[in-house]
């Protein structure tokens, strides 16, 4: 079975397609987090899914072992806020592209795998010292602008732009996205009925399907400012008119705050590497 959400047009289409395929499972989404209704109707929706869930597996799901996923997932939580406190030095400790790879493996681990090699791997990067860095090389990567991407998520194996941006001159030093900080950045009440916090939680999400979606702007101004961001990229796949759409208000918003956008529309191929390459330079050499 694949488990859909019912977010923008061009996944619950898909879904359509898939399912004549393999089973598939669509968890409606409110889509007016704001509502009185919301979290109600969501927990609703959590709660029917749970009932699928328990009927597929033979397992029955209990309000404890809930509460132990959720205790698991907001340690998880809790070091990737650590991985990405790593990236407000100047220089950085580790590198955007790195960081995005890092997040991409959280869907293709398992749970526990992934909190492991995670905190392997925080462990290492906070014994590095920016002194102990090469002098030329330090001053070099503290001169590069440092670039926050916006918008679309990136799966597994979408790294074409971080590495453009990288391989320009650029540092990435945060994600406002649903593989960046999204995905992590609230944690989910461990003191509250298991479902509710769950639905609670995930609302929260400013993922552009959401109307109004003032939420996001007001996190991409506060994380500006908290990982001192020179410049924002804001990266739309063409079939995701959402955020194609709502990059104007972003654009409104930071040009108020007097940071420089730059839109990036593009699809999975490479046929557009050298073009967003040129772009890109401009870009940087602005900043710089």
């Amino acid at each position: 079975m694949i488990v859909a959400e019912n977010t923008c047009d061009s996944k619950k289409k898909t879904y359509e397609l898939l399912g004549d395929y393999v089973p598939i499972y669509v968890l409606d989404l409110p889509q007016k987090p704001d509502s009185s209704v919301a979290v109600e109707y969501f927990l609703e929706e959590l709660n029917k899914f749970k009932g699928v869930m328990e009927q597929l597996t033979g397992n029955k799901i209990t309000a404890g072992q809930l509460k132990n996923e959720i205790i698991s997932a907001n340690e998880t939580r809790k070091l990737l806020h650590r991985l990405y406190d790593l990236r407000k030095t100047n220089p950085p400790v580790i590198s955007g592209l790195d960081v995005i790879k890092v997040m991409q493996k959280q869907y293709i681990l398992s749970a526990e795998d992934f909190k492991k090699a995670l905190l392997t791997l925080i462990d290492e990067a906070e014994t590095v010292k920016a002194d102990k860095a090469d002098k030329a090389d330090k001053a070099s990567f503290t001169r590069r602008p440092r670039i926050m991407i916006s918008g679309c998520p990136m799966p597994g194996g979408n790294t074409k732009v971080p590495e453009i941006i990288e391989n320009r001159g650029g540092i990435i030093v945060v994600e406002e996205s649903c593989t960046g900080t999204r995905s992590f950045w609230d944690l989910v009440d461990e003191n509250k009925d298991p479902m509710t916090a769950l639905a609670e939680r995930y609302l929260k999400i400013p993922c552009s399907c959401m109307t109004p979606n003032d939420k996001r702007i007001e996190s991409i101004l506060e994380l500006v400012k908290e990982f001192k961001v020179d410049g924002v990229v804001h990266y739309t796949l063409q079939f995701c008119h959402g955020y194609n759409i709502e990059k104007y208000k972003v654009q409104q918003a930071l040009k108020k705050a007097g940071i420089p956008m730059h839109s990036i529309e593009t699809d999975y191929s490479d046929s557009d590497i050298e073009q967003i390459g040129l772009r890109v330079d401009a870009f940087m050499e602005m900043l710089s």
